[in-house]
């Protein structure tokens, strides 16, 4: 027996200059011509893939020309497997083609491919950003048909494309139903999302029906959450339920905060009842509550969406002279605010000077002089 043993050649061996040459045509831009040598060369699967790489590696957008000429002259010589379709779906989500990335991973089950969880979740998230959601949506039947259970981020992601295109009952019955049958517990944000995107549809009894969803379900409701409720009750006009949904807050261990107190204010200066609006304000004031920049952002807005702004000057007085948080001083104020606020409605004479002149959005947001009685 010889001392020593020849060892054999492994199969790559003989192809490895080729695979060289082939990466180095494609990587200088030379992608017909390393198309041409794959085709005469002697054609595997690892050299297919390291092609495929280098092609879709380049800033160019060619390989979407070229990577189908890539793959018939492979054939049959060079089956594809899963991470060619890995390369593939990879380059074709950089490139915005989500859809044909998606059309893609379909192809696999045919040649006995099982498409793997990585590349579906890099699929949906880029379809989710730039395709239609109801695709988005369609995707996520294919991966539970392939064996990939899509997971939290998964329908955070299709919820998010379904709200954007305003598609809140499709998105609804993704949180309400599927996450379930995916083994997924919906939780406070979804319903979240939920509740506001009802309510700038004006879809009340949708709000009602998510927010009962969300309680039967366990779920204990925060204060953004009661403030989405809370507002969608303002704007049906249902002002006494927005009361009492004040109470309930602070029964249930969740204190309204300023924010509350604002849109349920609001809801009270749109129907007329500055009066009721002011007293609100005193009473947030009274539980020690104060307005910071952020919550009187979104009471601002929610009246100027309404055109009450200027009816609720003596509402924003108010605010400013005593529910200002610490660190909203008079200029802060003001920008919020906005010049608009400084030009009320005709018939609030009282905020006038003594020459008849309007005064200015300081000057008419300055704490007032307490009436004697009050000293």
């Amino acid at each position: 027996m010889s001392a020593s043993r020849r060892v054999a050649p492994r199969p790559d061996d003989a192809t490895l200059p080729h695979r060289v040459l082939l990466l180095t045509l494609a990587r200088h831009g030379r992608f017909a011509a390393a198309a041409t040598l794959f085709s005469t060369a002697h054609r595997t699967t690892g050299a297919l893939n390291s092609l495929l790489a280098a092609l879709c590696s380049s800033p160019s957008r060619a390989f979407l020309r070229i990577a189908p000429a890539v793959l018939v002259r492979a054939a049959p010589h060079a089956a594809p497997d899963a991470a060619t379709f890995r390369i593939l779906t990879s380059a074709l989500c950089r490139a915005q083609r989500p859809s044909a990335a998606a059309d893609l991973l379909r192809c696999m089950p045919a040649l006995l491919l099982d498409p793997d969880p990585r590349s579906c979740r890099a699929v949906l998230a880029s379809l989710c950003r730039r395709a239609p959601a109801r695709d988005a949506l369609a995707f996520l039947d294919d991966m539970r048909r392939w064996g990939v259970p899509p997971c939290r981020p998964d329908h955070h992601a299709v919820v998010g494309a379904l709200l954007r295109e305003g598609l809140a009952a499709e998105a609804y019955e993704v949180v309400s139903k599927q996450m379930d049958a995916d083994g997924v517990a919906p939780a406070l944000p979804e319903f979240e999302r939920l509740l506001r995107a009802f309510r700038a549809a004006g879809s009340f009894d949708a709000v009602e029906e998510a927010f009962d969803e969300m309680l039967l379900r366990g779920l204990v409701p925060g204060a953004r959450v009661y403030g989405a409720y809370v507002g969608a009750l303002c704007d049906r006009g249902d002002l006494d339920g927005a009361r009492r949904m004040l109470g309930c807050m602070e029964r249930a261990g969740c204190p309204p905060d300023a924010g509350a107190f604002g849109a349920v204010a609001a809801g009270c200066v749109a129907a007329g009842d500055v009066g009721a609006a002011r007293e609100l304000a005193r009473e947030a004031v009274r539980r020690g509550l104060r307005w910071d920049a952020h919550a009187l952002a979104e009471l601002v807005g929610a009246l100027r969406a309404r055109g009450h702004l200027a009816r609720a000057r003596p509402l924003l007085t108010d605010i400013r002279r005593d529910g200002c948080a610490a660190g909203l001083d008079g200029p802060a104020f003001e920008r919020i605010v906005g010049e608009e606020a400084s030009c009320p409605d005709p018939d609030e004479e009282d905020l006038c000077t003594v020459d008849g002149t309007r005064p200015s959005v300081g000057d008419a947001l300055a704490p007032a002089p307490r009436p004697p009685e009050c000293r």
